[in-house]
C-alpha cells in the first residue's frame, strides 16, 4: 500500500495515493465531484446605513441617513457543486457552481437625520429582506503531509449574484487546515482537522425595500474577518467521500459534503 500524501480539496479530502509525479503520489484519483450543502448564519455591525427614494407630499424626494446604526444577521442556504483536478500531488484546482437562498434582518437604530436635522424616534427600524440566487467560482489548493500530519493553504474567489443585491457581489477566501489521520485502512480512513478561514467581501450592499415602490437602502457592513473551525473527514472504499465542517463565531457555518473521485 503506497504513502498518502494528503493533499486536501476545498474541505479536505484523503484517499489512497494511485499515480505519481517524480516519485510523489497522488493523494486519490485526479479527478473528483462532490456536492455540499451549508447552512449559515452571520452576525455584523452596521457602520452607515441610509434610505433613498423616499417621498414627502407625493412631490419632494428625500434621503434618509440612521446615524447611530446598530447590527444585521443573515442567514443562508448554500447548495453546491464543484469539481476538481490535481496537477500535481501537491497542487490542486477546482470550479464551483451552485445557487443560494438568503434572508437578512438588519437593525438601523432610532436616530435619522435629514440632512443637519436629526430626528430621534424613540423606536429601533428593523428591515428584514429576502433574496436568492447564484454563484460560481474556483480556486487552487497547495498541501501536504508528514507521518499522517498534514497542512494545506486554499484560496477561492466566487462571484455571487443575487435578486435584490441582498448579497455581496463577491467573496474571497484564505484558508489554513491542520488535520490528523487517526485511522487508515484500504478501505477505510478517518481524519480530524483544525481550521482558519479569512474572507474578504463586499463592504457594502444595496437594495430595494420590501412593499416601498421606489424606495432603496445603502448599507456599509463591518463583518467578522477571520473564522475558526473543525471538522472530520471519511474515505470509503478509495472514491466515496464525507465531510462535515463546522465553524463558529459571528460566522457559524455547517457543511455536508459528499463526493466521488475517479
Amino acid at each position: 500500500m503506497k504513502r498518502v500524501t494528503g493533499l486536501l480539496f476545498l474541505l479536505p479530502q484523503l484517499v489512497l495515493a494511485q499515480h505519481s509525479w517524480r516519485g510523489i503520489p497522488y493523494p486519490m484519483n485526479r479527478w473528483g465531484v462532490s456536492v455540499m450543502g451549508v447552512k449559515q448564519t452571520e452576525k455584523g455591525n452596521l457602520t452607515g446605513a441610509g434610505v433613498s427614494g423616499i417621498k414627502l407630499f407625493d412631490k419632494y424626494e428625500v434621503e434618509v441617513d440612521f446615524t447611530k446604526p446598530k447590527s444585521l444577521k443573515m442567514d443562508a442556504d448554500v447548495k453546491i457543486v464543484k469539481v476538481d483536478y490535481f496537477v500535481l500531488p501537491f497542487l490542486n484546482i477546482y470550479g464551483i457552481g451552485g445557487e443560494l437562498k438568503a434572508d437578512a434582518k438588519f437593525n438601523l437604530g432610532s436616530d435619522i437625520s435629514f440632512g443637519d436635522l436629526g430626528i430621534p424616534t424613540g423606536k429601533d427600524m428593523i428591515i428584514r429582506a429576502k433574496s436568492e440566487g447564484k454563484l460560481y467560482g474556483g480556486g487552487a489548493l497547495i498541501a501536504g503531509e508528514y507521518n499522517r500530519i498534514f497542512s494545506s493553504l486554499q484560496y477561492t474567489y466566487t462571484r455571487i449574484e443575487m435578486d435584490g443585491d441582498v448579497a455581496a457581489k463577491s467573496a474571497e477566501v484564505g484558508a489554513a487546515r491542520l488535520g490528523y489521520v487517526v485511522y487508515r485502512s484500504k478501505s477505510f480512513s478517518v481524519t480530524p482537522y483544525v481550521a482558519a478561514s479569512y474572507q474578504k467581501t463586499d463592504s457594502e450592499i444595496s437594495g430595494p425595500i420590501p412593499g416601498l415602490a421606489g424606495v432603496n437602502y445603502q448599507f456599509e457592513m463591518e463583518l467578522e474577518d477571520v473564522t475558526p473551525s473543525a471538522g472530520i473527514f471519511t474515505v470509503i472504499n478509495e472514491s466515496f467521500t464525507i465531510l462535515v465542517d463546522y465553524s463558529f463565531g459571528d460566522r457559524q457555518t455547517l457543511a455536508i459534503d459528499l463526493g466521488y473521485r475517479f
